[in-house]
């Protein structure tokens, strides 16, 4: 690896998160920035955001909301659909809509599924599911089964989103929190599988925006506050976006 590779995931149409994060990764001096999906969905801003990551990202993948765009959202709660829906509106080309929404059409319609460089693994999801499967930390405990065919596909160290919970599987030692870990873990002989947590809706009961940044002997998560009430305003304006959505940016929930 020639540097190190910010690792941003789970935007979710929240510009003033994603602008805070590229400050924050601009600010450490890394140049190069991957991002692992769900782009759009709940947020206000998708054209934006997805101006943003298709200039500053050098690799992106399709997350499940991504995909829903095109696919369909049937199998989302209520909230997550309509938000959803809306996003499509927002973004969706026309004939006699400026090319730039053209562009970000096709490009979201174009991002891949997974990406393997070397003994690393990028999945939105995992890599049984690289878009749609959750891998929470509750399966090490309730579906070992499901964990061991997850390491199966893994060839060293894998990385994901999706859940919007950060930390790290590890193949026969559990998961582990980046608290729990004082924010860094460093790679071993086991296998390990790095949720780099949600820039744009954290679900860990921290409300600042999470990232992560691999080095080639560990990956450590940073945290970045970023103005809340204005997302938080922008979502009550937006019509077809339930509130909820806005205020469990508030919560971290």
């Amino acid at each position: 690896m020639a540097g190190p590779i910010a690792l941003i995931s789970d935007i979710h149409s929240n510009l003033e998160a994603l602008s805070a994060v590229l400050r924050d990764i601009d600010a450490r001096g890394i140049a190069e920035i991957y991002c692992l999906g769900d782009i759009v969905g709940y947020g206000p801003e998708p054209e934006p955001v997805i101006d943003l990551v298709r200039s500053r990202c050098s690799l992106v993948l399709r997350g499940n909301h991504d995909d829903a765009v095109f696919a369909g959202a049937e199998d989302f709660n209520p909230i997550a659909r309509q938000a959803l829906e809306t996003n499509r509106e927002l973004i969706r080309p026309g004939i006699f809509k400026p090319a730039a929404k053209r562009a970000r059409w096709a490009f979201l319609q174009g991002l891949k599924s997974h990406e393997q460089r070397g003994d690393l693994l990028f999945v939105h999801g995992s890599p049984r599911d690289p878009v749609r499967e959750y891998v929470m930390k509750t399966d090490v405990v309730f579906a070992p089964q499901k964990m061991e065919e997850i390491f199966q596909g893994i060839p060293r160290l894998g990385f994901f989103g999706h859940t919007h919970q950060p930390g790290v599987f590890i193949e026969g030692g559990g998961h582990k929190t980046p608290e729990e870990l004082g924010g860094r873990y460093e790679f071993g002989a086991a296998k390990a599988f790095v949720n780099v947590g949600s820039v744009g809706q954290p679900r860990d009961g921290n409300t600042a925006a999470c990232y992560a940044v691999l080095h080639d002997a560990h990956v450590e998560w940073w945290r970045v506050p970023y103005d809340i009430a204005t997302v938080q305003a922008k979502i009550r304006r937006t019509r077809g976006i339930d509130d909820l959505c806005a205020e469990r940016l508030g919560l971290g929930r």
